[in-house]
Formats: C-alpha cells, structure tokens, sequence
C-alpha cells in the first residue's frame, strides 16, 4: 500500500529563506528520515517562487511536485476575505468597526480544490511508495480522508 505522510501547516512556514521556515525544514527532515520518503509533495503557489520544501527536497536529493491547484476561477476562495475591507462581497456587508477575520469558503470552491489535490497527490504516487504531502492547516481533516477513499495510508502531523 502506498503511503502518504501529511504535514499540516501555515502557508507562511513554506516560504524560502531562513526565518521560521528552518523549523519546517527540521520537521520535512525528521519525517522523511523516519518513513523513507521519496517524494515531496505540497499545496503551493508556484508565483512565490521556489518553496523552502522544494529546496528540501532538491538538497536532499528526493522528488518534489506541487500538487495544489491553479488560480482559475473554479478553485478560488477567500476572493476578498477580510470583512473590514471595502470591497468585501460575502455574507456580510462590508464593516470598519468588524474585528480581522474573514470569511470561509465558499465552500463549492474548498471542495473542488480539496478533490483536486486528492487527485494530484494519487496521481504523483503512482511512482513512489511514500510520500510527504505539505498542505495548510485548514485542509488537514478533509484530506486526510479524501486520500484515504482513493486508497492511500495516510498518516499526519501538524507544525504550526
């Protein structure tokens, strides 16, 4: 059975560099090193540049793949998240006097882009027996479980 290692975390941590991200990278060496990963596998913006993970990968001499989705319409959430902006269009009507935070989803949006990854992670397996599958946080429970229904074991971790 293939086996897939998640690591849930915030996308900030996957940024290059040397600042908080050496924690990450601590993290991809310690799982790679105890499950023999092959692959390196991550939900990225590839706009931003090389990931500190593909840097990982590329040093330590495994595969890597983003296996996140596009920017096409289909697959976009949080359009104008934070509910104090201007030019809010959620649920609630734009407000200055409403604390940060925004609005999840919409949730067709979270769903498609949750299949899609699913699918992208399968796929990339097809090759590998182990992977390691970096992805943010708010995924973590849905994929976990989407991974599981197309076969894969699935293990998982969190560094925040």
């Amino acid at each position: 059975m293939k086996n897939v290692v998640m690591l849930a975390t915030v996308h900030q941590l996957q940024m290059p560099g040397d600042g908080p991200n050496s924690r990450l990278t601590e993290c991809l060496a310690y799982l790679s090193s105890k499950f023999r990963v092959q692959i390196v596998m991550e939900e990225w913006a590839e706009e931003l540049g090389c990931s500190a993970a593909a840097k990982f990968a590329e040093q330590s001499g495994r595969a890597w793949a983003n296996v996140g989705t596009s920017d096409e319409d289909q697959y976009r959430t949080y359009g104008c998240p934070n509910v104090r902006h201007p030019g809010h269009d959620g649920t609630l009507p734009p407000d200055e006097s409403a604390p940060g935070m925004d609005e999840y989803g919409p949730f067709s949006a979270q769903e498609l882009r949750e299949d899609r990854m699913a699918t992208n992670v399968h796929a990339h397996m097809q090759c590998y027996e182990t992977g390691l599958f970096i992805l943010g946080i708010a995924h973590m429970h849905s994929l976990f479980g989407k991974l599981r229904s197309l076969g894969l074991e699935v293990k998982g971790y969190s560094a925040l």
